[in-house]
């Protein structure tokens, strides 16, 4: 397995520091290890106190790695102090190894994470021996000590910190101002705008993850450019998905991607498995006229994309329910629309669409299922929306249809948790 080494702080929150390091090379698949160079007390409001370990101890922990594993690319984060940073160069220089300069001076809470000492060291000492160098906007101030104002001065400043010896620059354009946010890359005279519309959020960890998603595919073989455009894409998935531990600044996610695809997988095989006994246990007569189709939204779904559903409607042959295909993400249909809008309105993420059969609402009253009254049926506005009528408030229904004659008229939706709860509850009314 490839393995990167983080060179950084501990951050006790686990939002930034090498914690944050560590999910980033395992969402590339890439194995993490570590050199502490300071505990931190911190969490998503403060940095309570910092307590930097002795260069001699980095670089002994740094010695224990590089003397038994093979390691693809390292990174350094925060660093504290001159003394370290100077330490830490010198032992990369004795090494083939792609290196990751993140210059990390304060913590996304604000707070200062670096004696004054650092920025020379760095400018002197580490960016030399750096593969790539990645300030912020700030820290790009602090190491030029001049203010960087409009487009042609970042290209500018970036021509000036790659003078510093590294071979190449990737400024991040997080803490500008505008709708949109680009990060520029300087390399071999040439530079590369990623652009992608501004999270309004400044997730704990933001920079970590990107500087380590960096080194993990420059692990994995990517050119820096290819590197560099999948970190870009990666850690907006990360800052989107993030989530809030604490009263302050929420925590970046960079193993969002892995749950994401985790749960579409969880997602599919239960679907897949429910709509294989619906189709032995669901009566020819009941389903519906196009098909009975079923749902499953992924926890965090806001599109289509995010919803599972059957390649094709289960069908009525010769009196008996057939499953023709299997799922499928991302289907525009209204079975997708009505387990959008309940999630929205009940966290209900499943859904089934039967027959809609007088003699089926009255099963589904007799066994206590709430059924949507005609009162608050369906109504479906325009050509891909619904709107169940509900409002915050009114009881979690277990089935909606809608008028005779509307769009949604013919069909009785079964809802859910997830697909076993809407077996349970086609099972009370087949019973």
């Amino acid at each position: 397995m490839l393995v990167a080494l983080t060179v950084a702080g501990s951050d006790s929150s686990g939002g930034a520091g090498l914690q944050a390091d560590l999910k980033a090379f395992a969402s590339e698949g890439v194995h993490g290890a570590v050199a502490i160079t300071a505990i931190t007390a911190q969490n998503t409001q403060r940095v309570a106190g910092i307590h930097p370990l002795p260069p001699e101890q980095v670089l002994a922990q740094i010695d224990a790695v590089l003397e038994d594993v093979h390691v693809s690319s390292a990174k350094t984060g925060m660093l504290y102090s001159g003394a370290i940073a100077r330490a830490v160069a010198g032992r990369f220089q004795e090494e083939n190894i792609p290196l990751v300069v993140d210059p990390v001076m304060v913590a996304g809470v604000g707070d200062a994470l670096s004696q004054n000492d650092l920025a020379e060291a760095i400018r002197n000492d580490l960016a030399p021996v750096a593969t790539i160098l990645t300030p912020n906007l700030p820290e790009a101030e602090v190491l030029l000590g001049r203010p960087i104002s409009g487009e042609d001065d970042i290209m500018e400043a970036c021509r000036e910190l790659s003078a510093l010896g590294s071979e190449a620059v990737l400024l991040k354009g997080g803490h500008a101002e505008g709708a949109v946010c680009r990060d520029v890359l300087y390399h071999d005279g040439r530079f590369t705008v990623m652009e992608h519309p501004r999270v309004p959020i400044r997730g704990h960890g933001g920079g970590c993850t990107l500087a380590a998603l960096l080194a993990a595919n420059l692990a994995k073989g990517h050119s820096l450019l290819d590197a560099a455009m999948r970190s870009h894409d990666a850690v907006r998935r990360a800052v989107l998905d993030n989530y809030p531990i604490g009263r302050g600044v929420p925590v970046v996610n960079p193993l969002s991607r892995l749950y994401g695809d985790a749960a579409r997988y969880d997602a599919s095989e239960r679907l897949l498995c429910a709509a294989r006994k619906a189709a032995c246990l669901i009566p020819g007569e009941w389903v519906a006229e196009g098909g009975t189709d079923m749902a499953y939204a992924l926890p965090s779904a806001r599109t289509p994309e995010d919803v599972c559903t059957l390649e094709a409607p289960l069908i009525c042959r010769s009196g008996k329910a057939l499953l023709p295909a299997g799922v499928m993400f991302g289907a525009s249909r209204d079975i997708t629309d009505i387990v959008l809008d309940a999630m929205v309105r009940h966290g209900i993420r499943s859904a089934m669409g039967l027959r809609h059969r007088p003699e089926v609402v009255r099963l589904a009253s007799d066994e206590g299922l709430r059924v949507l009254p005609a009162g608050k049926a369906i109504v479906i506005e325009g050509e891909n929306s619904t709107d169940t009528g509900l409002k915050p408030g009114d009881f979690v229904p277990d089935a909606v249809f809608g008028p005779q004659g509307s769009k949604a008229g013919g069909v009785m939706y079964i809802l859910g948790r997830d697909p076993e709860d809407i077996m349970n509850k086609l099972r009370k009314l087949i019973k």
